[in-house]
């Protein structure tokens, strides 16, 4: 019955692991995004564990991959994706938002079904946009002619 489970979380690794190869970059993705940063924190609702909180920078050639997973290891099913709020924010050019997520994951792998993760992140996502410079708002050179 272990091998079953540990099937599962095999298989379910593997499905990250090609999500996140075949996501574009940041900058294919969002051009004008020079770089995101996710803060992450986990509250366990029943307080039997700390998880540490965790900081996510992207550049413009990171991979726009934006799910993250849930910090229990023995969470099956679980995660939090935060590809909706990493777009969002992005494609109106906010430079950050935050809130709040629970996993909808099940504890106890071999209890699967029976008893939902329920751990809560709170995220900060931060954005910086390359600055962009208007043609007629460049400096023009001091030229001096002769007299």
């Amino acid at each position: 019955m272990v091998d079953k489970h540990m099937d599962a979380y095999k298989h379910e690794r593997e499905t990250r692991r090609r999500a996140y190869m075949s996501a574009p970059s940041l900058k294919d993705q969002f051009p004008a995004a020079e770089q995101l940063v996710l803060e992450l924190t986990f509250v366990d609702p029943n307080a039997a564990s700390q998880h540490s909180p965790q900081t996510h920078t992207f550049g413009p050639t990171a991979r726009a991959y934006f799910e993250v997973a849930c910090p229990f290891s023995s969470c099956t099913g679980g995660g939090f994706d935060l590809s909706a709020v990493v777009a969002d924010l992005l494609s109106h050019g906010e430079r950050a938002a935050s809130g709040k997520l629970v996993c909808r994951g099940w504890q106890d792998r071999g209890l699967a079904g029976e008893h939902r993760c329920l751990l809560e992140m709170s995220y900060r996502v931060s954005a910086s946009f390359e600055t962009l410079v208007e043609p007629s708002s460049r400096s023009k050179p001091n030229r001096l002619g002769k007299w």
